[in-house]
């Protein structure tokens, strides 16, 4: 049986998600669909919206075939390392491919920059570091960095939407490992990453779900330590 993998934080799980397994279930002909998730904590050890428990459970309603924890170390850890995380979990298991939601939509402008990072490696880390010395910070040097190697051509992946970069990251780690899996990606559709729920889209995103659960309960003047939600301390 074919498997394609996805990396998930599901922090709530929405409709976005839910359309990310079906479209990456169909845009590789897999027959099992599996899930390497975040557990009680995420990126920058923000405490999930509620645990794992729940969030797997919410996922295999979805269609999803099995979810996996994706290790405190790596969760919590910086895009780079949470990308190599999940990665290597879904190689390890033996999936056929991995599939990303990204701005950019297309898989061929995040290999055309893998490809320019990896062969000018050198010249790059020298850009970033010159960028550096000019007091800028090292996001901002290794996006100028980035745009100075590929000169804002569209048959490079814009690494400035937070998926993409997640995304590329997801590439990098593949080929730092020399899995054989094949990499997918799908537009993401709906609200952008950081758009509040009042865009009124069918897809919200997960901040802004976030962000109007604690909106109203504020309202109601409700203390957060009464919300049975069994995040995790």
């Amino acid at each position: 049986m074919k498997a394609v993998g996805i990396i998930v934080e599901y922090n709530p799980f929405h409709n976005g998600h839910r359309h990310h397994a079906e479209q990456a279930r169909i845009a590789s002909g897999a027959d099992l669909v599996i899930a390497v998730m975040s557990g009680q904590f995420l990126q920058r050890g923000e405490p999930a919206f509620t645990d794992k428990w729940k969030r797997t459970q919410m996922a295999l309603d979805a269609g999803i075939d099995l979810v996996i924890e994706l290790p405190y170390v790596y969760a919590t850890a910086q895009a780079a390392d949470f990308a190599k995380g999940g990665i290597a979990l879904l190689d390890a298991i033996g999936c056929d491919s991995f599939c990303f939601g990204s701005e950019q939509g297309t898989i061929d402008p995040f290999l055309n920059s893998l490809q320019l990072l990896t062969e000018q490696s050198d010249n790059y880390q020298q850009l970033i570091h010159d960028a550096i010395q000019t007091g800028i910070s090292y996001p901002k040097a290794l996006n100028n960095s980035y745009l100075t190697l590929t000169g804002k051509q569209p048959n490079f992946a814009n690494l400035t939407q937070p998926n993409n970069i997640l995304g590329f990251h997801y590439l990098e780690a593949a080929q730092n490992l020399g899995s054989s899996m094949k990499p997918l990606t799908i537009q993401r559709i709906g609200a952008n990453y950081h758009d509040s729920i009042e865009t009124g889209l069918p897809i919200a995103s997960a901040t802004g779900i976030r962000e109007a659960f604690l909106r109203e309960i504020r309202l109601m003047n409700y203390p957060l330590i009464c919300l049975n939600l069994q995040l995790p301390y």
